[in-house]
């Protein structure tokens, strides 16, 4: 199983790499958009946590709750249901593994 070779914690800086280098190649001055902020949002909450592989989705459903206010959680949810779909394939996919380190080092942050 490739999680293993994949810690969560791995996983969420090589993903907030790519999120961070998106924003970075676009022109100056252009705000992040919002469903970049939401995912580093809820990739800096999995991070602050340091979760076990088993315990990723579960920390996910948290991290839903702990960056929303209020019942607005729709875009929190669909942001977080694709990083869990990224992490299983992670999980799944040693090549996803390595495009996602190449990607990652590839990017302005990496």
């Amino acid at each position: 199983m490739v999680a293993q070779e994949l810690s969560p914690a791995e996983f969420c800086s090589l993903e907030r790499a790519l999120v961070t280098g998106m924003a970075m190649r676009k022109k100056r001055h252009v705000e992040m958009q919002p469903v970049q902020r939401l995912k580093l949002q809820l990739l800096d909450y999995l991070l602050a946590r340091d979760v076990a592989p088993e315990q990723f989705k579960g920390v996910g459903g948290e991290a839903v709750l702990g960056v929303t206010d209020g019942l607005g959680t729709g875009p929190a949810q669909a942001v977080a249901s694709d990083l869990v779909m990224d992490w299983d394939l992670a999980c799944r996919s040693p090549g996803f593994v390595a495009w996602l380190r190449q990607a990652a080092s590839d990017s302005p942050n990496g």
